[in-house]
C-alpha cells in the first residue's frame, strides 16, 4: 500500500478509537461522520474569472463565485472550506435555503462597487485567467463535496476570457450535461454577470423547468406478439402551480417530438405520449396526446426534454435495463416511475425511480405510492425485540392497511397490516415481534431468525407478483441491525449490516469492520499471482477464529479460503490471502514483500470478471437454555463485501495494476472507494 494510504488509515483510525471503544465488543467500529448528503446538492451556478476592469479595481477584485443550493432542504455550510482555485472557510452559523445563492468575491469593496450589495464572503487566492479547478470539501469528513473545471480555449465561451461575461450554466439546474465540459456552459446573458440569480435568458418561460419525466415505459410485456415496440409510452408531469404553455419544447434525445401552440399543462396534469395511438388506446383505454418519432431503447438511453428556442434542457435522464435501474420495467410488463410525485429537477439517479406499482404502469396519472422494507433487527434478547421498520420514501401519505409481512416470500400472506394503517410522506413504521408474533400458534404468526432468512412487504395476497419489496439477510451478531443503503456512487440499493440500530429514524451509516479488504489482485500479468489483500484498521489485534471455539475461524466465503486456526492480525498489519498457483517464496521475490507479512494460499484463482468476495466472521453455536450447544452448523456473518467487477463503474486494471482501496471509510461494495494502482501487496506495515 502507498504512503497516502498509510496516512490516511492512521488518521481514521485514531479518529474513530474514542467512538469506537462503545462498540468494540461487537468487533466492530463506528465509522467516521459521514458528510450529509444534502451537501451534494450544491452547485457552481456562475463563474466570473476574467472580469473586465473599472476604472477603481483591477480585474481580479472583480471576480465571484455563485454557489446554489438545489436541494429542498436548508444546508448548514459551516464545516465547507473551498480548498481549490480559491481559499475559503464557510463561518460559523453559515448556511443556505433551498434555491438560495452564496456569493464569494475576490474583494468586498471591488464587488460592491460594481454590483451594489456585499457578497457573502472574500476568498483568498484568485481565479486563474486560462483555466482551473475548484474543489469544495467537507472539513469534518475529508470528503469531496464538489469539483468544478473550468477553461479559457477550445469550446469555452471566449466572452467570459475578459470580455465581460461570466461562465454560467446551460442548464440552471446542472442537470443532462457533464459539468467539467465547455458545452454545459455559456456566457451570461446580461454583462458582468447576474450574482445572486439564476442567469435564464429571457426567451424562456422559467415555469417550464417545473415539467418532470414521469414514467417511462420502455420495454412493455408484450403477450399476443404485437411487437413490444407498440405499446411503449412516456408521461411527463407539471409540478408547478402554472398552466404551461408547451410550445418550444421537444423531446430530442432518445425520440424526437416537438410540442406545438395548443400543447396546454395544467397543475398537476400528466402528458402521455406514446410509440403507436391506436395499439395505447387498445391497452389503457384512452387517447394519448400524441405519437412520437423514434422507439425507446431497450437496453437504456438517454432521454432529454430541451426549450429550443433558448438551448436549456428542462429535464433529463438516462435510464438502463441494467442495476441498479429496476429490472422489472425490462420486458416483465413495469414501468419506470420516480419515488416522489412531485420529484426534482434531477432525475437522473437511479436511486430515485422504482418500479410501478402495478403491470403496464399508470399512464396519465400518478403511480400509486409505495412503501419499502428499510431495516430489520432479527437478533435480540429480552426485553429488546425483533423488528422490521417501513419507510414511505414518496412525497404523500400511503395507507398500508391490508398489505402483508412475511419472512418468507414465497408465502406472503402471513401477517396482515390492520385497516387504516397510514405512513406519512419520508415516515418510518414499525413492527416488532408482538405485533407478528404475538401468538406463535396463530395462523401467519412468524418469528425472525438471527441467521439466513428474508423480511418482506407486499402490497397484495398476490406477494411479490404484484407489488413488494424486501431483503434477504445472513447471520447477524447480537444488537446489529441490516439496513437499506444507496451506494452513493451508483445509486443501487442494498441492504448491509449498519453501524447502529436506528427504528423509526433515518439509517445509520454502514457498520465498517475491524478487518477489510484492502487491495485485489485478479488480474495478474503471469495469471499465477492472484491476491487478496485483508488489513486491520483499527487498534487492537483481530483474532481470526471464535476465541470459545477455535475450530471456527473467519473465511473469504468465495474462494472457500478458511484462515488456520490461531490466526491473528495486529494492529495496522496487513496479511495476504495468494493463489496456490505461485509459491510463496516466489510471491514475495515477485512482489517485494517482506519477510514479517503474514501470507495464506487459497486454491486457484480469482475470476478475471468479477466477483462477490465476502469476509465473514463465526458466529456463536446456537445454544439451549442451559447454554449447552444444540447444533454443530457454523453461522457466518458478513462483515465486508466486495463485489468487483472488470467493467464500469469499477476501475479498469489492466496492464497489471490491481484494484486498490483508496477510502476505507467508504462502504467496500462502492466502487468510488477503489482505483487502479500498481500492486503493493503487504506495504501497509
Amino acid at each position: 500500500m502507498g504512503a497516502l494510504f498509510r496516512k490516511e488509515m492512521l488518521r481514521l483510525a485514531l479518529k474513530a478509537w474514542i467512538p469506537a471503544v462503545g462498540t468494540l465488543l461487537y468487533g466492530c467500529f463506528r465509522a467516521p461522520y459521514q458528510a450529509d448528503a444534502d451537501l451534494y446538492n450544491l452547485r457552481i451556478t456562475e463563474i466570473h474569472y476574467n472580469p473586465i476592469p473599472d476604472t477603481l479595481f483591477p480585474s481580479d477584485s472583480l471576480e465571484f463565485i455563485e454557489l446554489k443550493n438545489l436541494g429542498t432542504v436548508e444546508i448548514d455550510l459551516k464545516s465547507l472550506q473551498f480548498t481549490g482555485g480559491i481559499k475559503y472557510s464557510f463561518p460559523v452559523g453559515a448556511s443556505l435555503s433551498p434555491g438560495e445563492f452564496y456569493i464569494i468575491a475576490s474583494s468586498e469593496n471591488g464587488f460592491r462597487h460594481r454590483y451594489g450589495f456585499t457578497p457573502d464572503g472574500v476568498y483568498d487566492n484568485k481565479l486563474r485567467n486560462s483555466s482551473d479547478t475548484i474543489v469544495l470539501t467537507d472539513a469534518l469528513t475529508y470528503r469531496l463535496i464538489l469539483r468544478q473545471h473550468y477553461g479559457d480555449s477550445n469550446d469555452w465561451p471566449p466572452e467570459c476570457d475578459g470580455g465581460g461575461y461570466s461562465l454560467v450554466p446551460v442548464d440552471p439546474q446542472c442537470v443532462g450535461l457533464d459539468m467539467d465540459k465547455a458545452q454545459a456552459w455559456r456566457a451570461s446573458v446580461k454583462i458582468h454577470g447576474s450574482p445572486g440569480s439564476d442567469d435564464i435568458p429571457g426567451v424562456i418561460d422559467s415555469m417550464l423547468l417545473n415539467v418532470r419525466i414521469s414514467e417511462i415505459h420502455y420495454h412493455p410485456f408484450d403477450p399476443d406478439n404485437l411487437g413490444g415496440d407498440s405499446l411503449e409510452f412516456i408521461e411527463i408531469k407539471n409540478i408547478g402551480s402554472a398552466t404551461l404553455n408547451l410550445e418550444g419544447v421537444a423531446f430530442t434525445e432518445g425520440i424526437s417530438y416537438m410540442f406545438g401552440s395548443d400543447a396546454k399543462l395544467a397543475p398537476g396534469e400528466c402528458c402521455v405520449l406514446a410509440s403507436n395511438g391506436s395499439e395505447f388506446m387498445r391497452r389503457y383505454d384512452m387517447s394519448a396526446f400524441d405519437v412520437y418519432n423514434g422507439q425507446l431503447s431497450n437496453r437504456g438511453e438517454k432521454i432529454t426534454l430541451k426549450h429550443i428556442p433558448s438551448g436549456v434542457i428542462i429535464v433529463s435522464v438516462e435510464y438502463s435495463d441494467d442495476e441498479p435501474w429496476p429490472n422489472e420495467a425490462d420486458g416483465k410488463g413495469y414501468s419506470l416511475v420516480p419515488y416522489k410525485t412531485s420529484p426534482d429537477r434531477n432525475q437522473n439517479n437511479p436511486a430515485k425511480w422504482r418500479r410501478s406499482f402495478r403491470k403496464n404502469g399508470s399512464p396519465g396519472s400518478d403511480d400509486p405510492g409505495v412503501v419499502i422494507v428499510n431495516e430489520v433487527l432479527t437478533h435480540t434478547d429480552p426485553p429488546a425485540v425483533d423488528a422490521i421498520e417501513l419507510y414511505n420514501p414518496g412525497d404523500a401519505d400511503v395507507d398500508i392497511g391490508g398489505w402483508f409481512l412475511t419472512d418468507d416470500r414465497q408465502d406472503p400472506c402471513k401477517f396482515r397490516i390492520p385497516a387504516g394503517t397510514v405512513i406519512g410522506a419520508g415516515k418510518y413504521l414499525v413492527f416488532t415481534e408482538s405485533d407478528f408474533n404475538a401468538d406463535p400458534l396463530e395462523p401467519g404468526s412468524f418469528a425472525l431468525s438471527e441467521h439466513e432468512e428474508e423480511a418482506f412487504l407486499s402490497a397484495d395476497s398476490t406477494g411479490c407478483n404484484g407489488f413488494c419489496h424486501g431483503c434477504s439477510f445472513g447471520s447477524l451478531e447480537r444488537g446489529i441491525s441490516f439496513g437499506r443503503y444507496i451506494i452513493p456512487s451508483t445509486g443501487k440499493e442494498v441492504f448491509v449490516p449498519m453501524e447502529r440500530v436506528t427504528l423509526g429514524e433515518p439509517n445509520s451509516p454502514p457498520l465498517i469492520g475491524l478487518l477489510v479488504i484492502t487491495e485485489i489482485m485478479y488480474l495478474s500479468a503471469d495469471g499465477k499471482s492472484d491476491y487478496i489483500e485483508v488489513t486491520n484498521i483499527s487498534l487492537m489485534e483481530v483474532k481470526l477464529y471464535d476465541y470459545n471455539y477455535p475450530q471456527n475461524t473467519w473465511r473469504i466465503s468465495e474462494i472457500d479460503f478458511y484462515f488456520p486456526t490461531n490466526s491473528a492480525v495486529r494492529a495496522g498489519e496487513s496479511v495476504l490471502i495468494i493463489s496456490d498457483k505461485m509459491d510463496i517464496n516466489s510471491f514475495r521475490r515477485k512482489y517485494g514483500v517482506a519477510s514479517g507479512i503474514q501470507i495464506f494460499t487459497f486454491k486457484g484463482d480469482l475470476p478475471d470478471t468479477g466477483a462477490v468476495l465476502k469476509l465473514e466472521k463465526p458466529m456463536e453455536p446456537d445454544k439451549d437454555s442451559t447454554g449447552a450447544v444444540v447444533s454443530t452448523t457454523v453461522y457466518y456473518m458478513e462483515y465486508e463485501k466486495v463485489s468487483y467487477k472488470s467493467y464500469s463503474p469499477w476501475p479498469s486494471v489492466q496492464n497489471g495494476k490491481s484494484l486498490t482501496r483508496r477510502e476505507i471509510k467508504r462502504l467496500g461494495d462502492d466502487p468510488a472507494a477503489w482505483e487502479a494502482a500498481e500492486p503493493t501487496p503487504g506495504r501497509n506495515n
